[in-house]
């Protein structure tokens, strides 16, 4: 006989697996969170403003897995906010300026798209190549926007910000008038990392450190032809052969041989001690009194190569240095030796070559004591110029960081001249676009006066939250160690900066109205292009005050550091609205490189132009890297291209797709759902990995939590609407589980106060795992099997109806699609907290659990008391092979769980719920929430005697001194109800419903005439 028309079977609402979606259905979620955004925007409650402002990413590429990771994240946090009641403002923004675009709009570019290609020389107008490069910028923008609304992000179709509109240019020509006239920007001769395969200047921002570069480090000898007047020297230095046969030798170390034909001056360390001692071939040499001596790297450290010093021949302070003259080795001029605290006993021989046009410590000793500053390197990076002396002519064209190095040593062993070299590996700056290295090289640039904003950004830094704690110190000493920022650039594709300057002269002529009428002419025109193609003398003419007429003129083609132009995004979404109460966003989400770039310009930019800093909060994560730590890398070959993430849906925008990778493979199964969960999961980390099994697992994850949600749909699809019944709590498991509930939600609350969307992940798989899982098999039998309207099923459905609120909704700023699917199939019009004329969609709930709310110290014992069952019947039955099997068997049947053939006998009388005395142990709640067939309570005594017979017992369950004894219920005592699946005793014979086989429960529940109810309730759901 079939049972199955007597029991409460779950009517599911959403298929297992998830759907095969189509573009329409990708357009219509697209339409409802386009629709959701804009009214929240427009709603008229008050509302607490949550400003996230994006930072604007590169348009000269197609979307990659950094954009879904911080896309991702970014999302996450302003749908949660959104939940949480306030009005979000969260505007993509594009950075449309900078080499990597201009280099891709170049003719010479063997390939569309190509990022490896050597820079070329100018070949076409500024103008053509500002428009191609503005064409391949809108190409990058709209597909990059279109993978954004396919991952799911919700502000992906409002509109957006370029650094490259005609208002946004006019508002950053204007902050430069602004910070001119305070005095915060000038323009100077100064050493700047120069990259000659950019052929510009960087900032620091634009660097990469890489400690794998290979020096050709070098000794060099420096004459010394006479000391001081005043030194106090020993003799055996003062005896120094004079000009003409000089006998002793300043030993000089250096990593950058290419620049000693610049060498001014010789820096020693006031306070130091140094020696005098011997080469091998006789000449004596000047070195810190505790160098080592040769090798080892670093300038010393023993082991020579055969080059061994003498002992000291004498020791002096620096002070018998200071002021005496040396021959320079290439010419016959004097230098001084001066003092300088940069020179340490740490590297070298404490004797620091300097070469004022080549470093920053250089640069600040030659202003000091007026050293001259020559140049001898061209903007190629080759040798060369009006300050090549015809002496050095050999070294002219030479590239100087490759043959040029090389030539300087001949020269120098030449002139017997170099003691020893030695090959170094160290951290060297390489430019971060076209990974060469760079050079300190002194050119005329504009400078940011970070100096005298330095104190201001520190103690603004000290109102912002930065997340996760660990990078706390990491912007703060970026900033305190900046020297300067150059903000100009030697290319085209950017924001012109606005200055003439004196033909015969040179210097800057700067004019206040040319900025201010030349920006509201972009704005009105809609391009600065006119720049670029009128001259000097018209554009004073045009723009510029009287001052500027009948002057001679030249214009200088530089434009802003990209980092200044993203750096003002504050002030055109402070104009755009997009900002708090205050004037600042309330998060910025970025990269962590982005302390050096982005987050560092904007703070230095607003505190310069306003006072505040930009942003309250600040959160940062690291770079994608594979499975095996290997950063993400073309010629590697372990790239992850999020193209092939939704190839159906992006056919128009994205026509070219690279070979589908075994990766890719894997994302193509999981949909933007599995790509998602990975990238919340990976949240905050500092190396998130990215590859197959990690992305199988964020499938795997996902779902589990589909077959989850959906189960819970299906048991409360006979709900009944009226909320005192949905809200009718009997049963103590129930009113533990929402225990469990309300400490999920809270910690939920934490983890995306903190945007760590990781700990948001964790805490919804340990929910399931430990709690969830455990109690949905728990009331199972209760769904199944108790009359629909009974007091303890609809308890059951109470609880689980808010499991599924509380789930769904903190699924859904992670797994938006998910939780909209979920939402569409309620049984009711949502949870209650959408008004009513919003749009229909799971982002405009509300974050309020008020059946969660009750947290007195029972519910509290009940919810832990709750977990404890769940591992103590885990404990149980852990090692169980039948339980094993017949839990599989069960599953399959999709019915009420087989519960364990089992009885357990507990000896603790502190255990929860226990039964009353006339209690039936086969049916009573512990019975019923440990799944098994009979629970009985024993004292300690009788439990202790039970022990020593032939039964399997368990003393260590983690839950301190409970004692669990299990002893299987023997077949010829005991059937399996054909109804509930529960091997019980049998039903008496004399029960009236005619079929012993029943279990009790079973036969009260059928001789109460509810199966014939059941029956018709179900024959009326077929029609």
């Amino acid at each position: 006989m079939s049972y199955r028309a007597s029991l409460n079977l779950p009517k599911f609402a959403i298929p297992v697996r998830r759907p095969a979606r189509s573009p329409e259905h990708a357009e219509r979620l697209r339409r409802l969170w386009a629709e959701a955004y804009a009214w929240q925007l427009r709603d008229g409650r008050p509302r607490q403003v949550f400003s996230l402002h994006d930072g604007p990413p590169y348009a000269n590429g197609k979307p990659h897995v950094g954009h879904a990771l911080n896309k991702v994240l970014k999302d996450s946090v302003s749908r949660y906010q959104l939940l949480r009641g306030r009005q979000v403002r969260f505007r993509l923004g594009w950075d449309c300026h900078g080499l990597p675009i201009e280099l891709k709009a170049k003719p010479t570019q063997s390939a569309a798209g190509s990022d490896s290609a050597e820079p070329a020389a100018d070949c076409s107008p500024a103008n053509q190549i500002r428009q191609r490069a503005r064409a391949f910028a809108d190409q990058c923008i709209a597909e990059q926007r279109l993978a954004f609304q396919h991952w799911g992000v919700l502000s992906a179709s409002a509109e957006h910000y370029e650094t490259k509109s005609p208002g946004y240019v006019a508002r950053q020509l204007l902050a430069f008038d602004r910070l001119h006239s305070l005095g915060l920007v000038y323009r100077s001769f100064l050493p700047v990392h120069w990259s000659d395969s950019s052929a510009t200047a960087l900032a620091e921002a634009e660097l990469v450190y890489r400690d794998d570069h290979r020096s050709d480090s070098a000794f060099v000898l420096m004459p010394l032809i006479r000391l001081s007047a005043d030194a106090s020297a020993p003799e055996a230095l003062r005896d120094s052969g004079g000009e003409q046969q000089p006998r002793h030798h300043l030993l000089v170390w250096t990593t950058t041989p290419w620049t000693l034909p610049a060498n001014a001056a010789v820096a020693v360390g006031p306070g130091m001690r140094y020696s005098l001692r011997r080469l091998p071939d006789g000449r004596t040499v000047v070195v810190a009194a505790s160098w080592p001596g040769f090798g080892g790297g670093g300038g010393g450290g023993g082991g020579g190569g055969g080059v061994e010093l003498g002992e000291p021949l004498a020791e002096f302070p620096a002070d018998a240095l200071i002021g005496a003259t040396y021959r320079h080795p290439f010419s016959n001029a004097e230098c001084p030796v001066l003092p300088s605290d940069h020179v340490t006993e740490d590297k070298g021989t404490g004797l620091v070559h300097v070469a004022p046009a080549h470093g920053r410590e250089d640069f600040q000793l030659g202003i000091k004591f007026k050293l001259p500053l020559v140049s001898m390197v061209t903007e190629a990076g080759r040798f060369g110029g009006p300050g090549l002396s015809e002496s050095l002519e050999e070294l002219n064209g030479r590239h100087c960081l490759t043959e040029g190095s090389g030539a300087v040593l001949d020269l120098l062993r030449r002139r017997s001249l170099l003691a020893h070299t030695e090959a170094l590996v160290h951290s060297y700056p390489y430019d971060w676009r076209t990974g060469r290295p760079v050079m300190l090289r002194a050119s005329s640039q504009w400078f940011l006066d970070t100096a005298g904003l330095r104190d201001r950004a520190l103690t603004a830094l000290d109102t912002v939250r930065i997340l996760p704690d660990r990078e706390a110190g990491a912007m703060r000493a970026f900033v305190a160690a900046r020297p300067y920022w150059c903000i100009s650039r030697q290319r085209v594709h950017g924001v012109p900066i606005p200055v003439l300057y004196d033909e015969s002269t040179g210097d800057p002529v700067y004019d206040s109205q040319l900025t201010r009428r030349f920006a509201e002419h972009v704005a009105e025109t809609g391009s600065a292009d006119s720049w670029f193609e009128l001259s000097a003398d018209q554009l004073a003419e045009k723009f510029g005050s009287s001052e500027l007429r009948h002057r001679r003129l030249k214009k200088s083609g530089d434009i802003f550091d990209i980092w200044m132009d993203s750096g003002l995004s504050w002030a055109v979404a402070g104009e755009a609205g997009d900002l708090d109460a205050d004037g600042q966003a309330s998060l910025c989400v970025e990269g962590q490189d982005q302390f050096r770039g982005w987050f560092s310009s904007s703070l230095l930019l607003s505190v310069a132009l306003t006072g505040r800093p930009p942003y309250k909060s600040l959160a940062v994560h690291g770079f994608t890297v594979d499975e095996t730590g290997r950063k993400m890398s073309k010629s590697v070959g372990n790239v992850v291209d999020p193209e092939q993430y939704l190839p159906g849906h992006l056919p128009h925008c994205l026509p070219q797709y690279p070979p589908v990778q075994p990766t890719a493979q894997v994302i193509l199964r999981h949909g933007p759902d599995g790509l998602r969960y990975w990238a919340a999961s990976a949240g905050l980390a500092v190396r998130p990995e990215i590859g197959d099994r990690l992305l199988a697992a964020a499938d795997g994850h996902v779902k589990r939590l589909r077959s989850h949600l959906r189960f819970l749909l299906g048991c409360v699809s006979d709900l009944p609407l009226s909320e005192t019944v949905r809200t009718a709590i009997c049963h103590p498991a129930d009113a533990g589980y929402l225990a469990l509930l309300a400490d999920f939600v809270r910690s939920i609350e934490a983890a995306f106060d903190a945007c760590d969307t990781g700990a948001v992940c964790r805490q919804l798989e340990q929910l399931l795992s430990q709690a969830a899982g455990p109690y949905l098999a728990a009331v199972k039998h209760r769904l199944y099997c108790f009359p629909a309207d009974s007091p303890d099923r609809r308890s059951a459905q109470a609880a689980l109806w808010q499991s599924l609120r509380a789930i769904t909704m903190a699924t859904a700023p992670v797994l938006p699609h998910l939780a909209e699917e979920v939402y569409a199939a309620l049984p009711v019009d949502g949870f209650g907290g959408r008004p009513a004329e919003s749009p229909t969609s799971v982002c405009l709930e509300a974050w309020q659990f008020p059946d969660l709310s009750d947290s007195s110290d029972s519910r509290t014992l009940l919810g832990r008391q709750l977990l404890a069952l769940f591992r103590l019947r885990s404990a149980a039955f852990a090692g169980s092979d039948e339980f094993a099997q017949a839990a599989s068997a069960a599953a399959r049947l999709s019915l009420a769980p087989l519960s364990a053939g089992w009885e357990l006998l507990l000896a603790n009388d502190a255990l929860p719920w226990r039964p009353e005395a006339k209690e039936d142990p086969r049916f009573g709640r512990l019975a019923e929430t440990l799944r098994c067939s009979s629970v009985r309570v024993v004292r300690a005594t009788e439990f202790e005697s039970l022990r020593a017979a032939d039964r399997r017992v368990l003393t260590d369950c983690d839950l301190g001194d409970v004692g669990v004894l299990v002893e299987e219920v023997r077949p010829d005592v005991s059937s399996d109800c054909p109804r509930c699946r529960r091997r019980v005793a049998k039903a008496s014979a004399g029960d009236t419903c005619g079929d012993d086989e029943l279990c009790q429960q079973c036969a009260d529940f059928l001789l109460d005439g509810w199966a014939s109810d059941a029956e018709s309730s179900e024959t009326a759901t077929r029609r």
